[in-house]
Protein backbone atom coordinates (compact mmCIF):
# COMPACT_ATOMS: atom_id res chain seq x y z
CA UNK A 1 0.00 0.00 0.00
CA UNK A 2 1.55 3.27 -1.12
CA UNK A 3 1.89 6.19 1.24
CA UNK A 4 -0.06 9.37 0.47
CA UNK A 5 1.92 12.17 -1.15
CA UNK A 6 3.49 14.68 1.21
CA UNK A 7 2.59 18.30 0.42
CA UNK A 8 5.57 20.51 -0.43
CA UNK A 9 7.01 22.62 2.39
CA UNK A 10 7.55 26.32 1.53
CA UNK A 11 11.14 27.53 1.92
CA UNK A 12 12.06 29.52 5.05
CA UNK A 13 11.19 33.19 4.88
CA UNK A 14 8.15 32.67 2.64
CA UNK A 15 5.40 35.11 3.71
CA UNK A 16 2.08 33.55 4.70
CA UNK A 17 -0.71 33.68 2.12
CA UNK A 18 -2.78 36.83 2.22
CA UNK A 19 -6.15 36.58 3.92
CA UNK A 20 -9.03 36.56 1.47
CA UNK A 21 -11.30 39.57 1.63
CA UNK A 22 -13.74 38.56 -1.12
CA UNK A 23 -15.53 35.90 0.93
CA UNK A 24 -18.97 37.08 1.99
CA UNK A 25 -21.02 35.95 4.95
CA UNK A 26 -23.78 33.33 4.48
CA UNK A 27 -27.04 34.84 3.33
CA UNK A 28 -29.60 35.21 6.08
CA UNK A 29 -32.64 37.33 6.82
CA UNK A 30 -33.01 40.35 9.05
CA UNK A 31 -31.86 43.93 8.78
CA UNK A 32 -28.55 44.06 6.86
CA UNK A 33 -25.59 45.13 9.04
CA UNK A 34 -23.94 48.50 8.64
CA UNK A 35 -20.32 47.91 7.72
CA UNK A 36 -19.10 51.15 9.32
CA UNK A 37 -20.26 50.12 12.81
CA UNK A 38 -18.37 47.87 15.26
CA UNK A 39 -19.44 44.23 15.43
CA UNK A 40 -20.76 44.50 18.99
CA UNK A 41 -23.11 47.33 17.97
CA UNK A 42 -24.37 45.34 14.99
CA UNK A 43 -25.18 42.42 17.29
CA UNK A 44 -27.35 44.49 19.63
CA UNK A 45 -30.98 43.31 19.65
CA UNK A 46 -33.79 45.33 18.11
CA UNK A 47 -36.92 46.28 20.01
CA UNK A 48 -38.94 45.20 16.97
CA UNK A 49 -37.48 42.60 14.68
CA UNK A 50 -37.74 43.29 10.96
CA UNK A 51 -39.05 41.93 8.64
CA UNK A 52 -42.19 40.62 10.29
CA UNK A 53 -42.55 37.79 7.74
CA UNK A 54 -39.97 35.70 5.86
CA UNK A 55 -38.57 37.36 2.77
CA UNK A 56 -39.95 35.28 -0.11
CA UNK A 57 -37.19 36.49 -2.43
CA UNK A 58 -34.20 36.00 -0.11
CA UNK A 59 -31.63 33.98 -2.11
CA UNK A 60 -28.97 31.59 -0.93
CA UNK A 61 -26.75 32.27 -3.95
CA UNK A 62 -25.99 35.60 -5.58
CA UNK A 63 -26.98 34.92 -9.17
CA UNK A 64 -24.60 37.55 -10.58
CA UNK A 65 -21.65 35.93 -8.81
CA UNK A 66 -22.84 32.50 -9.93
CA UNK A 67 -23.09 33.58 -13.57
CA UNK A 68 -19.61 35.05 -13.39
CA UNK A 69 -18.23 31.83 -11.86
CA UNK A 70 -19.93 29.63 -14.49
CA UNK A 71 -18.89 31.74 -17.46
CA UNK A 72 -17.45 29.53 -20.19
CA UNK A 73 -18.77 26.34 -18.62
CA UNK A 74 -20.16 23.42 -20.60
CA UNK A 75 -23.69 24.19 -21.78
CA UNK A 76 -25.19 20.92 -20.49
CA UNK A 77 -23.66 21.34 -17.05
CA UNK A 78 -24.81 24.96 -16.93
CA UNK A 79 -28.37 23.94 -17.81
CA UNK A 80 -28.37 21.27 -15.12
CA UNK A 81 -27.23 23.74 -12.44
CA UNK A 82 -29.83 26.28 -13.56
CA UNK A 83 -32.60 23.67 -13.49
CA UNK A 84 -31.46 22.51 -10.04
CA UNK A 85 -31.58 26.06 -8.66
CA UNK A 86 -35.06 26.58 -10.10
CA UNK A 87 -36.27 23.35 -8.48
CA UNK A 88 -34.59 24.16 -5.14
CA UNK A 89 -36.14 27.63 -5.05
CA UNK A 90 -39.56 25.99 -5.09
CA UNK A 91 -38.99 22.82 -3.09
CA UNK A 92 -36.40 23.69 -0.41
CA UNK A 93 -35.73 27.40 -0.26
CA UNK A 94 -39.20 28.27 1.05
CA UNK A 95 -38.59 25.97 4.04
CA UNK A 96 -35.16 27.48 4.63
CA UNK A 97 -36.57 31.02 4.60
CA UNK A 98 -39.16 30.12 7.22
CA UNK A 99 -36.65 28.44 9.53
CA UNK A 100 -34.00 31.11 9.02
CA UNK A 101 -36.47 33.92 9.75
CA UNK A 102 -37.74 32.17 12.90
CA UNK A 103 -34.16 31.58 14.09
CA UNK A 104 -33.22 35.24 13.65
CA UNK A 105 -36.42 36.34 15.41
CA UNK A 106 -35.88 34.14 18.48
CA UNK A 107 -32.18 35.04 18.54
CA UNK A 108 -33.17 38.71 18.73
CA UNK A 109 -35.65 37.92 21.55
CA UNK A 110 -33.02 36.02 23.52
CA UNK A 111 -30.46 38.80 23.24
CA UNK A 112 -33.08 41.41 24.13
CA UNK A 113 -34.03 39.53 27.31
CA UNK A 114 -30.38 39.08 28.30
CA UNK A 115 -29.58 42.75 27.73
CA UNK A 116 -32.64 43.77 29.74
CA UNK A 117 -31.59 41.53 32.65
CA UNK A 118 -28.13 43.09 32.54
CA UNK A 119 -29.57 46.60 32.64
CA UNK A 120 -31.90 45.69 35.52
CA UNK A 121 -29.02 44.18 37.49
CA UNK A 122 -26.95 47.33 36.94
CA UNK A 123 -29.86 49.54 37.97
CA UNK A 124 -30.49 47.47 41.10
CA UNK A 125 -26.82 47.79 42.06
CA UNK A 126 -26.91 51.57 41.64
CA UNK A 127 -30.10 51.88 43.69
CA UNK A 128 -28.57 49.75 46.42
CA UNK A 129 -25.50 51.99 46.48
CA UNK A 130 -27.67 55.09 46.79
CA UNK A 131 -29.63 53.42 49.58
CA UNK A 132 -26.43 52.84 51.53
CA UNK A 133 -25.46 56.51 51.12
CA UNK A 134 -28.95 57.72 51.97
CA UNK A 135 -28.98 55.62 55.16
CA UNK A 136 -26.14 57.78 56.48
CA UNK A 137 -26.89 61.21 55.02
CA UNK A 138 -30.66 61.32 54.36
CA UNK A 139 -32.60 58.53 56.08
CA UNK A 140 -35.87 60.27 55.23
CA UNK A 141 -35.69 59.34 51.56
CA UNK A 142 -35.05 55.66 52.20
CA UNK A 143 -38.68 54.69 51.38
CA UNK A 144 -38.30 56.23 47.91
CA UNK A 145 -35.18 54.18 47.16
CA UNK A 146 -36.88 51.07 48.53
CA UNK A 147 -39.86 51.69 46.23
CA UNK A 148 -37.54 51.92 43.20
CA UNK A 149 -35.79 48.73 44.24
CA UNK A 150 -39.15 46.99 44.47
CA UNK A 151 -40.12 48.21 40.98
CA UNK A 152 -36.90 46.82 39.53
CA UNK A 153 -37.53 43.48 41.21
CA UNK A 154 -41.10 43.35 39.86
CA UNK A 155 -39.93 44.05 36.30
CA UNK A 156 -37.32 41.28 36.61
CA UNK A 157 -39.95 38.82 37.84
CA UNK A 158 -42.29 39.79 34.99
CA UNK A 159 -39.57 39.24 32.37
CA UNK A 160 -38.59 35.91 33.91
CA UNK A 161 -42.22 34.79 33.80
CA UNK A 162 -42.90 35.67 30.15
CA UNK A 163 -39.53 34.37 28.96
CA UNK A 164 -39.98 31.11 30.86
CA UNK A 165 -43.31 30.32 29.21
CA UNK A 166 -41.87 30.60 25.69
CA UNK A 167 -38.11 30.46 26.15
CA UNK A 168 -36.38 31.89 23.07
CA UNK A 169 -33.09 30.02 23.47
CA UNK A 170 -34.28 26.46 22.61
CA UNK A 171 -36.48 27.85 19.82
CA UNK A 172 -33.53 29.79 18.39
CA UNK A 173 -31.29 26.71 18.45
CA UNK A 174 -33.97 24.44 16.98
CA UNK A 175 -34.79 26.71 14.03
CA UNK A 176 -31.14 27.54 13.37
CA UNK A 177 -30.15 23.87 13.35
CA UNK A 178 -32.87 23.01 10.84
CA UNK A 179 -32.09 26.06 8.68
CA UNK A 180 -28.41 25.14 8.46
CA UNK A 181 -29.25 21.52 7.65
CA UNK A 182 -31.48 22.76 4.82
CA UNK A 183 -28.70 25.06 3.65
CA UNK A 184 -26.30 22.12 3.56
CA UNK A 185 -28.80 20.04 1.58
CA UNK A 186 -29.22 22.90 -0.89
CA UNK A 187 -25.54 22.95 -1.79
CA UNK A 188 -25.27 19.16 -1.75
CA UNK A 189 -27.92 19.02 -4.45
CA UNK A 190 -26.38 21.72 -6.61
CA UNK A 191 -22.88 20.23 -6.45
CA UNK A 192 -24.26 16.70 -6.98
CA UNK A 193 -22.69 15.31 -3.82
CA UNK A 194 -23.90 12.11 -2.11
CA UNK A 195 -26.64 11.01 -1.90
CA UNK A 196 -27.63 12.85 -5.10
CA UNK A 197 -24.81 11.54 -7.28
CA UNK A 198 -26.22 8.03 -7.66
CA UNK A 199 -29.77 8.85 -8.82
CA UNK A 200 -31.15 10.74 -11.80
CA UNK A 201 -34.35 12.36 -12.99
CA UNK A 202 -37.45 12.29 -10.87
CA UNK A 203 -35.83 9.94 -8.31
CA UNK A 204 -33.22 12.60 -7.56
CA UNK A 205 -35.92 15.25 -7.13
CA UNK A 206 -38.01 12.98 -4.90
CA UNK A 207 -34.97 12.22 -2.75
CA UNK A 208 -34.37 15.94 -2.19
CA UNK A 209 -38.04 16.53 -1.37
CA UNK A 210 -38.09 13.69 1.15
CA UNK A 211 -34.89 14.74 2.90
CA UNK A 212 -35.98 18.40 3.03
CA UNK A 213 -39.34 17.42 4.55
CA UNK A 214 -37.63 15.25 7.17
CA UNK A 215 -35.25 18.05 8.14
CA UNK A 216 -38.10 20.54 8.37
CA UNK A 217 -39.98 18.20 10.74
CA UNK A 218 -36.92 17.82 12.97
CA UNK A 219 -35.93 14.36 11.78
CA UNK A 220 -32.31 13.69 10.85
CA UNK A 221 -32.10 11.99 7.44
CA UNK A 222 -29.61 9.20 6.93
CA UNK A 223 -26.16 10.56 6.22
CA UNK A 224 -24.66 9.34 2.94
CA UNK A 225 -21.39 7.44 2.97
CA UNK A 226 -18.64 9.18 1.03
Amino acid sequence: MSNPPVPPVPPPGTPPPAERTDVGEPNTQGKPPKRNLPEWIQDLPKLRFKPDEPDERAPLIDMQQLEAALEGMDADALKRITDDIRFLDYELLRLFRQRDHAAKKHQNRYRLYQLTYLMLATLATLIGSFQALALISSPGIMPAWAFLETCVALVAVFLATISGRDSPLPLWLMHRRRAEQLRREYFRYITNLPPYDTVEGYKRSMLLSRRAAEINKGQVPEEPSL
